[in-house]
């Protein structure tokens, strides 16, 4: 399929996605930049965004590369500022994003460990809202997307915790936004075959490769339905 053979679904739309460099994340990148949408994609290794950039060169859709680590302070509030002083809107956030963790029973989680890998995302969750809410709140359509995951194991307490957590504040935030706001939406997909999945739930089988493109697919559909209504 040739450049101008995509579809121009969402021609002009600024959408930020957080880990961008993987994953869900990087195909739903790919999948924006096909319906002509400005991508801002954020992740934390050089490479893999400029591995991102390639796959987005012979699309509809433009690309911004953010190298940050979101968990760093300073970082989502100058990433903020940044995007709106260089496109003045924001009408999609992605939030894919998330670190990695070590399966291990609970009674070994080292307090240290604990508070990064549980309190850490939260945190970043909570900055996103508070740092975009105003610049999504220019649009009247403008859209929160969160991935999560309903899925719960053992050895897997920091993960499921914080899903949980980000859950119930992203819930808030959508009744606080329900009138009139930003709305809100929260993804559960299916089990993809990502590098985090891996690592999160070891020894799952029979995952089909295409989920992650499928789910991508949804993504799409529902900005597009909220951008047609």
């Amino acid at each position: 399929m040739t450049k101008n053979q995509y579809s121009r679904r969402l021609i002009g739309l600024k959408v930020l996605v957080t880990g961008a460099t993987s994953g869900l994340g990087f195909s739903v990148s790919v999948a924006l930049a096909k319906e002509s949408a400005d991508v801002i994609a954020v992740g934390r290794n050089k490479n893999h965004l400029e591995n991102l950039s390639n796959a987005i060169k012979n699309t509809n859709g433009t690309i911004t590369l953010v190298c940050i680590d979101l968990a760093k302070q300073g970082t989502i509030e100058e990433l903020s500022q940044k995007i709106s002083e260089k496109f003045g809107q924001l009408n999609v956030i992605i939030h894919c994003a998330m670190p990695s963790f070590q399966m291990m029973p609970i009674n070994q989680i080292s307090l240290k460990e604990f508070e990064k890998n549980l309190l850490s995302p939260i945190t970043v969750c909570f900055r996103l809202i508070s740092c975009f809410h105003e610049i999504l709140s220019r649009n009247p359509k403008g859209l929160f997307i969160y991935i999560s995951d309903f899925r719960t194991i053992k050895f897997n307490g920091p993960y499921n915790a914080t899903k949980k957590a980000c859950d119930q504040i992203l819930l808030a935030y959508k009744k606080e936004n329900e009138r009139l706001g930003v709305t809100v939406l929260i993804q559960y997909p299916e089990a993809m075959a990502t590098k985090l999945r891996k690592k999160v739930f070891p020894g799952e089988q029979n995952i089909d490769p295409d989920t992650t493109y499928r789910e991508a697919k949804k993504i799409i559909s529902q900005i597009v339905n909220t951008y047609r209504s």
